[in-house]
This record gives structure tokens, sequence and C-alpha cells, in this order.
């Protein structure tokens, strides 16, 4: 292949297609009209001597040839995007929008320090929030949709890169005065209780359960929710208890009538960290922002 007689934006628009396994979709993603994507795929087929795509009802499905493409071309425009992101990065002036994931219980912690940061040193930045559910429907990382994702991941892609932030243990809370706040909680006695469980993410939560069954005891769970801010009123106003992590107790503990009480079970710690995508890894301003999140852990520990 002769690249000097090939137009580059071809492999945009494979790439787009690739992604998007529609023709109408990756043209509304490179902002031209269904036609110019047409076209291109035209001019794509002769060029690989392959049809890459199969029209089907459910969209188009790539040839083998078009696969094997993928990686390579998604490698290729990376290291084409490192070119603009060489140039030199000022927190003062960058315009840059990042896109941040993290369940929800993590916002009220984590954006007040972040954005009086950004404030103050990078006032023409901003910040875009995306759901955890939104980052694993599209592999948000790997498609670039998201720059770093903050939590407790099942599942880490081998393409990951990982920045530890803290660790935490998991606790009791109950309504301030409730009467198995005043004793240590046993085994037997914290089973007995009505649970009010939080489930962010499908393969977590099932931490109390585990530790439970050495002791052929089992609780009930009367309340499942999958916002974990949801948990801390409920509990305030009722007789359950729930299983959290100590900073989110310490910090709903400030507002409502929480009692906190160390946890009868031997659960794991909570390690909370900074995920990205290994492309990002020299993306400057993945990297900074990635430094302003580390230093409100360290200087703010959430407030």
């Amino acid at each position: 292949m002769n690249l000097t007689n090939v137009d580059m934006n071809l492999f945009l628009v494979l790439a787009a297609v690739l992604r998007e396994r529609s023709a109408t979709r990756a043209a509304a993603r490179l902002h031209v009209t269904q036609s110019a994507v047409s076209n291109a795929l035209a001019r794509l087929r002769r060029l690989f001597d392959d049809p890459l795509f199969t029209r089907t009802h459910g969209g188009l499905i790539p040839t083998p040839r078009a696969l094997a493409l993928e990686p390579q071309l998604s490698a290729a425009l990376a290291s084409l995007a490192e070119l603009d992101r060489a140039k030199q990065f000022e927190l003062a002036t960058t315009t840059r929008v990042w896109r941040l994931s993290f369940a929800e219980h993590y916002g009220p912690l984590l954006l007040p320090p972040l954005m009086a940061s950004l404030r103050k040193r990078a006032p023409h930045a901003g910040l875009s929030v995306i759901s955890v559910d939104q980052l694993v429907a599209s592999d948000g990382l790997a498609s670039g949709d998201v720059d770093l994702h903050l939590g407790v991941p099942g599942k880490r892609s081998p393409s990951w890169r990982s920045q530890r932030l803290f660790e935490d243990e998991l606790v009791c809370v109950l309504k301030k005065g409730h009467p198995a706040s005043k004793r240590p909680l046993s085994i037997e006695s914290f089973a007995a209780l009505p649970q009010v469980q939080g489930r962010v993410m499908p393969n977590r939560g099932s931490e109390v359960d585990d530790a439970l069954l050495p002791y052929s005891t089992k609780r009930e769970v009367v309340l499942s929710v999958p916002y974990l801010s949801a948990i801390f009123p409920v509990v305030a106003s009722t007789d359950c208890v729930a299983t959290v992590s100590r900073r989110h107790a310490e910090f709903f503990a400030r507002t409502l009538p929480l009692a906190i009480v160390k946890h009868p079970l031997s659960l794991p710690k909570v390690e909370v960290s900074l995920n990205w995508h290994r492309l990002a890894d020299k993306d400057p301003a993945v990297v900074a922002l990635r430094g302003l999140i580390g230093e409100c852990i360290a200087e703010r520990q959430y407030g």
C-alpha cells in the first residue's frame, strides 16, 4: 500500500464504523453525512480488496479482515493522537474537559475538593462525570470515552493501568441510639438485624454473605439499592443495619444521626484505585488529573 496516494481520513471512517457497527452512527460520530461514510467504505473495500463489513438487520458485521485491522488501526490512531498531546500542557490555560467515572457515592466525597482544586489551578477546564454503567457498556477506557475510573473494579482488563489511592475497612452503621450500637456486635446479633445492602456492580456486594457461610447463619436483606448514598438516610430513620466503608460512614455521620460500629465479621479491605487505559499513559492531561485527584485524597482525605 502506497500511503502517499491514500486519504488518511479513510482510516478515521473505518475506525468509527468498527466501533459503532453502523454507518449512520459512525457518520454522527464523525459529524459527516451517511453518504460520505458509505463512499469512504467503498474506497476502503477497494484499498483492502475485501468487503470489510456485511450488512445485517442488527447492523454492520466486520469481516475477519476488518477484525484483524481493528487493533492495529486503534494503536496507529492513538499514536497519531499523541502528536497533538505532545504540545506543552499547562493546567492554567487548558480547556480540556476530563471524563471521570465513579460510583455515585464517591461524588459528595471527591467532587467538592476536586472542583475547588480545578477552579483554582485549571479555571478554563471542565469535568464530566460518566456513570459506571455507561463505562462498562461502552468499554469507556478502551474507547477513549472515559479518561479515568475511580473505584474498586471487580475485574481489571489487562490493558488497564492502576494507581492505588487508599485502603478502607468495612464497618456497620446503625441509627444513633439503636440498642445494638451500645455494645460490641456479635455475629449472631448482627445477622438478626434487618439489613440494607448496596450493590453498585453486579460482581460486588456478596462479601457479607460469603463471610457468614462458615457460621451457618443467614441475614435478611430488607432493602437492596444500587446507590450507596441512599443507604445512610434509610439507616438513620429505621432499625436496619448496613455494611459500608468507614470513610463513607464518617462522612454521612456528620449530617445524619448515625452510629458507626466495628463489624463482627472479618471482611476484606476495600482498595480504591484510579484506573486508565495504557494508551493514556502519556497523555499529559490525564497525568495531571491523576495528580490532582491524588492530592485531594492525600491533603483533604475527602474532607
